[in-house]
């Protein structure tokens, strides 16, 4: 029997006349029989009670509070011992003289799907989890944020692989202000093997089956010439490039979140003015945009997350987001005819898709400032309209969601992001001991890490909450 329930599973409520159990006044079944065979029969014009009385009385409740449930998927109640272990290592190889470890039960963020670690939690009643985290408790590369044959150091910090270019985004990522970090190049660009790596950040949505640069997502540099690249166009900037020993420091400046905001603001209108609609809205078009714009009002956190049990670890599973038609037709600007794909001419002009005002990614290579690598980002903020369907679509999506509303689940930002070709190793140093001074203004990306933390704490009670709170309706 379970400890924690009340009575035994078959047990039957005394409210509930039955053979098995007596009426309120302790009359037993036989009395029961006796007494109805002296009474005429009559019809039971009487209706069930118990499920009518409730369905109205929560109904009712529902309208004096002014409010529509959505029925949610309650969580699944595992048991509370269950023990959360270290990733188990399935494989490892050497790189120079470092070893690095695969982990084959842990499960990794694909197809439109990604994984956090979660423990039950008896507190919180209505959720029954929060959010936890895996050693070693800093910055550092992804257990799930990473392609499959990326092998990992014992510390997390360094990758590697055997194969082809494959990419590992870090757990912590950048969503405001001036953070500074450096990648140390172990090995890479050596005249005597073809191992390479590529540096800089990416979004959720960037390829890890590919370098970072691949896609609109991220924003890289290469080794091997020290070309910058993003949409797979690489362009000129520091033409010595780097190799193994080399130190590379990434200053990464994104304005407040109130900023980015208005600046998706302006972003909308000069796009509604450019792109007049032909016809008006309908009622039900109008009420639906209405309605997403309250949804959204506050710009809060929405996490649609439920708990799963994954070989003997507990998980919590969300919608993933995913590449958009608008970015994808940047990295490849065909418009097909039948069996002919014919490339725009206008491919290099000013995309449909906001940026961030005021950002920028600064470089320096060994403690020296190389310059600006790029400004102006792409912004990784939903748009908060339903109509604009084409201007929507080009920032956010998740497409295992039917029902996305252009929410924020707090995952969105910009990650650094490591990728690495055929035995090439590099190590991520968010701080705070760093081999170079820090630029001045900036803040150690360690110090981020500590706020993600409180992040995701401080959301696990929001939706505790609120949880609690729409359950109370049933």
């Amino acid at each position: 029997m379970d400890p924690h329930m009340d009575s035994p599973p078959n047990a039957v409520s005394e409210s509930v006349v039955s053979p098995k159990n007596p009426d309120q006044n302790g009359e037993s079944a036989s009395v029961l029989a006796a007494t109805n065979q002296n009474q005429p029969s009559t019809p039971n014009t009487e209706k069930p009670p118990v499920k009518n009385e409730c369905c109205a009385s929560s109904a009712a409740k529902k309208r004096k509070a002014n409010v529509v449930v959505q029925s949610r998927l309650k969580p699944t109640k595992f048991a509370y011992d269950s023990i959360i272990t270290d990733p188990v290592v399935t494989g490892q190889n050497t790189v120079k003289d470092g070893t690095f470890f695969h982990y084959d039960d842990v499960p990794l963020n694909r197809r439109g799907y990604k994984y956090r670690i979660c423990k039950p939690n008896r507190v919180l009643t209505a959720t029954q989890y929060s959010t936890t985290e895996l050693p070693p408790y800093n910055v550092r590369a992804s257990y799930f944020d990473k392609s499959q044959g990326v092998g990992c150091s014992e510390d997390m910090l360094s990758i590697t692989t055997q194969n082809g270019w494959l990419s590992a985004r870090c757990n912590v990522a950048m969503r405001e202000g001036k953070h500074y970090f450096e990648y140390d190049i172990i090995n890479a660009n050596n005249p005597d093997d073809k191992a390479h790596v590529r540096v800089g950040i990416g979004r959720k949505e960037s390829a890890l089956d590919a370098p970072v640069g691949f896609d609109g997502y991220g924003y890289g540099l290469r080794d091997l010439n020290g070309q910058k690249v993003t949409l797979s166009r690489p362009q000129e900037f520091m033409s010595e490039g780097f190799s193994s020993g080399d130190t590379i420091g990434f200053l990464v400046e994104l304005p407040p979140l109130e900023r980015q905001r208005a600046g998706n603001v302006e972003f909308l209108k000069e796009f509604r003015n450019k792109h007049p609609k032909k016809s008006k809205l309908t009622q039900a078009a109008k009420e639906e945009e209405d309605e997403e714009k309250k949804f959204n009002a506050f710009n809060n956190i929405h996490r649609d997350q439920i708990a799963i049990k994954y070989k003997n670890g507990l998980f919590f599973e969300q919608f993933e987001y995913t590449r958009t038609k608008q970015m994808d037709h940047l990295l490849n600007p065909v418009t097909v005819f039948g069996e002919t794909a014919v490339l725009e001419r206008n491919a290099d002009a000013q995309p449909t898709i906001p940026t961030i005002p005021e950002s920028r990614i600064v470089v320096y290579k060994n403690g020296k400032c190389v310059g600006e690598m790029f400004n102006g980002i792409y912004s990784f903020l939903p748009l908060d309209l339903a109509d604009d369907s084409a201007a929507t679509d080009a920032n956010t999506k998740q497409q295992q969601n039917p029902s996305y509303r252009n929410t924020d689940d707090g995952s969105l930002g910009y990650y650094p992001m490591m990728s690495v070709f055929s035995k090439g190793v590099v190590k991520i140093n968010a701080g705070p001991d760093f081999k170079h001074p820090v630029p001045e203004g900036a803040i150690p990306l360690c110090e981020r890490y500590d706020e993600s933390v409180v992040e995701e704490w401080l959301w696990d009670l929001v939706d505790e909450v609120e949880a609690d709170y729409l359950d109370s309706f049933d």
